[in-house]
């Protein structure tokens, strides 16, 4: 990088900061700060929702995938999310609007009970630490590649930039800054996209460069059966599992405006990636073989950008740092709303006033901010940001989202099917992942369709047959009828 290039980051990134001071105005209290006073327009929360969705992972855990598989990528990446978020804008989105949530758990008392609510409130928070850590990462590999930071230093440089942000300006920084830094990365992309073909003769040139194997929908390492259970997984996940993602359905003021939403977020899924990949795809036959593929968009952005225009790169690498800060700072702070409203609020001093949950507020997201940055540091040993997210945030997540999602949707299933269902996944989970190496002594892990399919099972199982096999209690009853008439659509 030149010294255009480093200029353009800190201009780039103090603007950011000051959308952040310039919308503080908006906070009046929990809701501004946590929901967006339930303002947010839907094309905005559309933008916002899918640019969270990815972050620097896209470039660096999916790009490894694109650069060793080829075209699959977009049957991995791309098809689940639109599969997710079609199925989410009939589903999920509109019912999100209609619980009038401040926090995506907190309905969990009103449908279950109050131990089913803890339990999905704290081990909510443990699961996004993986999460959290990952997009770290996955930022600081980008940092590094391009910039010639440490690693380590660039992980905490951003997460401490992240925490910052998100504690000047709640949620409505982050969605307008979250529009911005989709403009600018689509220009980038866009950039990089055609630069790549150009350099590769073209469309037809970049087909013909990719091994046969890497021209197909699906191949060995990532099948049918795969795409399917990881399918379950996105729709968990983008649906409202990743709380953050549910944030910015409730923050919408109306089911209709929500479905839109949805919907274009998943047009966006159905059709960016493609844009994104182009480049790891040319990958091979512009640079050679990529030693590490984690740093193969960072390598070709270092290739391409430099001579297009001075401070490209910068832009570039500032636009990835942006966006990736403000996915995690969405994270961060739905998890402090979880804590200062679900588990502060509700547990240790119920009578807390506004102004000193505000307080909390901001408490909460600084230290929940250090722990997300020890997870990026450890995000390595996990073996890297793919591995990482497919092991753990895919193992650990559904159990945790099965009752928060389906619990709005099915009235048979009490207390006791989802502590079980959320206890069970947990306890499969470890089981399948580890135990069966450690304990029976196989020679390798399980296939991670093995062990993810394997624990999805468990949990669908033991959620809806306990409301069928068991009487709920009536009093139980009468709440989860109660909630399933609040979010059922008009004439249901």
């Amino acid at each position: 990088m030149t010294p255009i290039d480093y200029a353009v980051v800190v201009v780039y990134l103090a603007i950011v900061a000051a959308v952040g001071f310039v919308v503080r105005g908006r906070i009046h209290g929990l809701e501004d700060y946590f929901a967006g006073g339930r303002r947010l327009p839907w094309w905005l929360a559309a933008v916002s929702h899918h640019i969270s969705g990815y972050s620097a992972f896209a470039f660096v855990g999916f790009a490894s995938v694109a650069y060793r598989q080829g075209f699959s990528i977009w049957t991995l990446f791309a098809l689940p999310c639109f599969v997710a978020m079609m199925i989410g804008a009939f589903v999920w989105a509109p019912r999100w609007v209609r619980l009038k949530v401040l926090t995506p758990v907190e309905y969990l008392e009103r449908r279950f009970n109050l131990a089913v609510h803890q339990l999905i409130a704290w081990s909510g928070i443990a699961v996004k630490f993986v999460d959290e850590g990952l997009k770290l990462y996955s930022l600081g590999i980008v940092v590094a590649a391009c910039s010639g930071v440490p690693l380590n230093a660039a992980i905490v440089g951003c997460g401490i930039v992240a925490v910052l942000y998100i504690m000047i300006g709640g949620l409505w920084a982050e969605v307008i800054t979250d529009f911005a830094q989709f403009l600018v990365q689509l220009a980038i992309t866009v950039v990089m996209a055609l630069a790549a073909l150009s350099a590769v003769g073209g469309w037809g040139g970049l087909w013909a460069s990719m091994p046969p194997e890497g021209r197909t929908l699906f191949n060995a390492d990532y099948n049918l059966r795969y795409i399917l259970i990881y399918m379950v997984v996105v729709t968990l996940s983008y649906n409202g599992g990743t709380w953050g993602l549910a944030q910015r359905f409730y923050s919408i003021g109306k089911p209709e405006d929500a479905k839109k939403a949805a919907l274009l977020s998943a047009a966006l899924y159905l059709l960016y990636p493609i844009i994104i990949y182009i480049p790891v795809w040319a990958a091979p036959a512009v640079l050679g073989t990529v030693e590490k593929p984690e740093e193969a968009y960072a390598l070709m952005a270092q290739h391409f950008l430099p001579a297009i225009m001075p401070g490209l790169l910068g832009l570039f690498l500032a636009g990835m740092a942006a966006a990736t800060m403000s996915m995690v700072d969405s994270d961060i702070n739905a998890l402090a709303a979880v804590f200062t409203k679900d588990i502060y609020q509700r547990i240790l001093k119920p009578g807390a006033s506004e102004r000193a949950l505000m307080r909390v507020g901001l408490v909460a997201t600084a230290v929940l901010g250090a722990i997300t940055i020890g997870t990026g540091l450890l995000t390595p040993r996990l073996g890297g940001a793919f591995n990482a997210m497919m092991d753990w945030y895919a193992g650990i997540l559904p159990p945790v989202a099965v009752p928060l999602l389906f619990g709005m949707l099915n009235r048979r299933t009490s207390s006791r099917g989802a502590l079980a269902a959320c206890l069970a996944g947990f306890a499969t989970f470890g089981v399948l992942r580890y135990v069966t190496v450690s304990v029976l002594g196989l020679g390798k892990a399980l296939s991670w369709t093995i062990f993810t399919g394997g624990e999805l099972l468990v949990i669908f199982t033991i959620f809806f047959a306990e409301g069928y096999l068991f009487k709920m209690p009536p009093k139980e009853a009468e709440r989860a009828a109660a909630v399933l008439a609040q979010v059922a659509p008009e004439g249901e």
